[in-house]
Parts: structure tokens; sequence; C-alpha cells
């Protein structure tokens, strides 16, 4: 069997159909595990779900989607609308807009664009967002349910950020939403019991190394695979081979 994994796609569409193709996707055996983060500074947010939600209908459970804390911002600023403090919130979160934009239809984003222009910023927010509402109600549901993690029968756990590896074998328990979608990269050069392979903080950070933009393990038990899409425009892809017991991807050659 073949796991493969993405991160951080952050509505680079493109991108992300690019990294599928190289994919086998007509394969019995593969199970595509994405790991969160795929709305926000990129122009197609919108585009990147609607993809995603497909690939679940055509494969089942085969294609595994986790939330990232982009999707817990998306959830808030949902679900915030009534609250004038968030509105400054809602306008750094989505960079330059480009989230509503690619939700909205031409005329109900220029009206947006016309609201802010005048300072109407919490009626530009609340427009935005009964607009998605309105429009979009499945991808929001569809959002609210995605998990945290998931675990293989490999000894893998698959998640956005990180988990809290100080609790053992209970770090089910031991780990918050918050830490799942935020934890930076505490537990670096350090054994665990099972392999975690995250996104969230993209491998030039998390490996310390200038430019990089490949894979990065740590030798120890974690696998970082957020290459900056946005900055580099390619989504990189983990393969792990469950008979080999080996991981590929750009960066593991």
């Amino acid at each position: 069997m073949h796991i493969y994994a993405m991160s951080d796609i952050h509505g680079c569409l493109d991108a992300f159909k690019a990294s599928l193709s190289t994919i086998d996707l007509d394969a019995q055996d593969f199970k595509l595990v994405l790991l969160g983060d795929y709305c926000d500074r990129g122009p197609d947010s919108l585009g990147v779900f609607e993809l995603i939600m497909d690939l679940q209908k055509r494969y089942g459970d085969r294609v595994v989607a986790l939330r990232g804390n982009h999707e817990e911002m998306f959830l808030e600023y949902i679900d915030e609308v009534n609250d004038p403090n968030f509105t400054q919130a809602w306008i750094l979160a989505d960079s330059n807009l480009a989230t509503a934009k690619s939700f909205l239809d031409a005329e109900a984003f220029k009206h947006v664009k016309h609201l802010l222009r005048l300072r109407e910023f919490e009626e530009a927010y609340a427009f935005t967002v009964e607009s998605m509402k309105a429009e979009h109600a499945d991808i929001i549901a569809w959002v609210r349910k995605l998990p945290y993690f998931y675990e293989s029968p490999f000894g893998q756990v698959f998640v956005h950020a990180g988990i809290e590896e100080d609790a053992g074998e209970y770090w089910k328990m031991g780990t918050s939403a918050e830490s799942f979608t935020m934890m930076p990269p505490d537990y670096v050069g350090r054994k665990f019991y099972l392999d975690v392979i995250a996104g969230h903080i993209n491998t030039e950070a998390a490996s310390g190394i200038a430019g990089y933009r490949g894979i990065w393990y740590d030798g120890a038990s974690h696998f970082y695979i957020d290459g900056n899409v946005v900055q580099h425009g390619e989504v990189v892809v983990l393969n792990y081979d469950s008979e080999t017991g080996k991981y590929s991807g750009q960066g593991l050659e």
C-alpha cells in the first residue's frame, strides 16, 4: 500500500492539481492524506475545497482530509460575524481577501470592495459571510466535520501541526485542538513510538536551511511536508510504501 500526504495547499489549486497528477488514483492500494490549510493566501480556496470534496466522493475513505489552523480560522470568521471586534481579525486573516474573492461572484465581491472603500468594515464582513452561507453551506458543513488527525495501521500519525508527545500513548487525550493545528515543532530530534507527519511550519523554518523547500526528516520520528507553495509554487508529496517501510519524496532522495 502507498500512503501519499500533502499539506498547506493554501488556495493554490493549479499546484495541487499538478501534485495530484503524480499519484495513481486509479490504484486500489492507495490512501491520500491531506493535512489541512486548504484556504487563504492563494487565489482559489473555493476550488481547492471543492476538489477535495469531489475526491472524497469518488474515492471514499481512501482520501482523508484533516483540518488545519486556517480551517479553524475559516470557521471563526463564519461564526463570529456578529462580533464587531472580529472584523479586523477577518481582514487580517484573509490576506488580500483572496478567500472571500474565491467564494463570491464578481458582482458580490465588487460590492464588498465598495463597502471597504467607504470604510464600512463590519457591513463588508457581514455581507461576505452571509453570501458564503447562502451559496456554499455544503462546504462550511464539510469543514466543520474535518478531523484533527489520522492514525495509520503502520505506526504513523498524520496531523496538521503536531501532537503532545510527552503524553506518550495517551497523546490523543493529551493533545488539545489548538495543539493539533498550531503546535510549533517542539519535539524535533526526539524519538517517538509513532512517526509524526505534519505540515503547518514550512520546511525551511523547520529545518533551519535557508531556501529549503522539500520534505524534511529530523532523523528521529518527524517528517515536515509544508514546502511553502505560495512562495515556491509546488505542493510537495510524501510517499510511504508499506511493503518496504520507506518514505520518499522531494528532499528525501
